[in-house]
C-alpha cells in the first residue's frame, strides 16, 4: 500500500494562491499578513492536512522554538523522572521539548560519549538545553552560541563555567542519614559506592564530615554505581573486621545491590545491618524495598530549570551560579536500630 504523500508548505501556498514566504509567515508570526491572505493560507492548511515542521523550520532559519533535555542515563530512574517532570513543566509554559539520550560506553576503563546524537540535537538549534546528569565530555556545548542557556540538573559540571547548576547540598543530604543513623544507635557506618566523579566526591566528603561532627570513624567500600558494584562492595564491607552495623550508599540503584548483600549476610547469621539509598527513586518506596533514602527534590528542580529556561533574565542572573536545594530523609523500614 502506497503511504500518502505529507502535505508541503508548497502545497498550501498553490492551494491559497499565495507565494511560499507568505505561508511560512503566516505560521511563524501574528504580524504582516493581512486577514483575508492569512485566512486563505490556514483554511488550505486544514484542507489539506498540513502542520508546520517545527525540526525543518530550525534548520531553515537557524533558531528553534523548542527546549531539549538531554538524559545522560535512561537506566537511571532520577535522571529519567526530573526529566519528565521537566519536559511537563516546560509544556506547561507553552514550550516544545525535545528529548534525547547521550549514549555512553566504557573504552579501557574509561566512560567515552558518542557524541553524535546529542550534536544532532544541538544542531537543531534549541532555546535551551537541560543535561540531566554527568556528561563525561562537555567541552562540545562550548560550541552552543551564549544566547542559548545551559543548565545542569543534578551533577556538578566542570569545564563550562557559564552553565547553570541545580542541585541538591549533598553534605546536607549525608547530614541527615548520619544523623538519622546514630539517633539510632549506630556507630560503625560505612559509605558503599562510587568515588568517580564530582558528585560522589562530595557525597564522600559529605559523610566524613557528618562521621567526624559526631566523632565517629567514617568506614567506605568503593565500587561503581551500579547494582552489582553495591552487591559486591556490600559484601565486602560486612566480611571485613570492621563489622558495620549500617551501610550509606552512593545511591539507591547501588542499595539495590547492598541490600541483597545484607540479606546473604544475615542468612548466614550475621546480624542486622541498617540500609540507605540516595535520590528517593520510586523503586525505593516498592514494599519489598523500603528504603530510607534521601529525597533529591526531583520536581523542584524540573519546575526550577523550566523558569530559568523560560525567562530570559532569570537565566542570566544564573548563569555560570549553583542552584542548591535542600534535601529531606524519607525513613522507612530499612533503617532499624542497633540491637543491644
Amino acid at each position: 500500500m502506497a503511504q500518502t504523500k505529507r502535505p508541503t508548505i508548497r502545497d498550501v501556498a498553490a492551494a491559497a494562491g499565495v507565494s511560499k514566504s507568505l505561508v511560512s509567515l503566516v505560521f511563524s508570526s501574528e504580524e504582516g499578513v493581512s486577514p483575508d491572505r492569512r485566512e486563505r493560507v490556514l483554511a488550505a492548511a486544514k484542507k489539506l492536512g498540513f502542520t508546520p515542521n517545527p525540526w525543518a523550520r530550525s534548520l531553515a532559519i537557524g533558531a528553534g522554538n523548542f527546549m531539549a533535555i538531554v538524559v545522560v542515563d535512561l537506566h537511571n530512574p532520577l535522571f529519567t523522572e526530573i526529566a519528565d517532570e521537566a519536559r511537563k513543566a516546560l509544556l506547561e509554559r507553552g514550550h516544545q521539548t525535545f528529548m534525547t539520550a547521550a549514549s555512553i560506553t566504557e573504552v579501557n576503563g574509561k566512560k567515552v560519549l558518542e557524541k553524535s546524537t546529542v550534536q544532532t540535537l544541538i544542531d537543531l538549534k534549541p532555546r535551551g538545553i537541560l543535561v540531566v546528569g554527568d556528561l563525561p565530555d562537555k567541552g562540545f556545548l562550548k560550541s552552543v552560541p551564549e544566547t542559548v542557556p545551559i543548565i545542569f540538573a543534578t551533577t556538578i559540571p566542570k569545564g563550562l563555567p557559564r552553565a547553570i547548576v541545580l542541585r541538591i547540598d549533598e553534605d546536607e543530604g549525608m547530614k541527615l542519614i548520619v544523623d538519622h543513623l546514630v539517633s539510632l544507635g549506630h556507630k560503625r557506618i560505612c559509605y558503599i559506592g562510587s568515588d568517580d566523579g564530582e558528585v560522589a566526591t562530595a557525597r564522600i566528603q559529605g559523610f566524613r564530615k557528618a562521621m567526624i561532627a559526631k566523632k565517629l570513624k567514617p568506614l567506605e567500600q568503593f565500587g561503581d554505581r551500579t547494582e552489582e558494584a553495591g552487591y559486591a562492595a556490600a559484601k565486602l564491607a560486612l566480611q571485613g573486621k570492621s563489622k558495620p552495623t549500617a551501610l550509606v550508599c552512593f545511591n539507591d540503584i547501588v542499595a539495590l545491590g547492598a541490600q541483597e548483600a545484607i540479606e546473604a549476610f544475615q542468612a548466614s547469621g550475621g546480624h542486622q545491618v541498617a540500609l540507605t539509598g540516595f535520590d528517593n527513586t520510586y523503586i525505593s518506596a516498592l514494599n519489598r524495598i523500603s528504603l530510607t533514602t534521601v529525597e533529591q527534590e526531583k520536581k523542584a528542580i524540573a519546575m526550577k530549570a523550566a523558569e530559568i529556561l523560560s525567562d530570559e533574565d532569570i537565566w542570566r542572573k544564573s548563569e555560570g551560579k549553583h542552584v542548591l536545594l535542600l534535601p529531606r530523609l524519607e525513613v522507612r523500614n530499612s533503617t532499624i536500630g542497633v540491637k543491644p
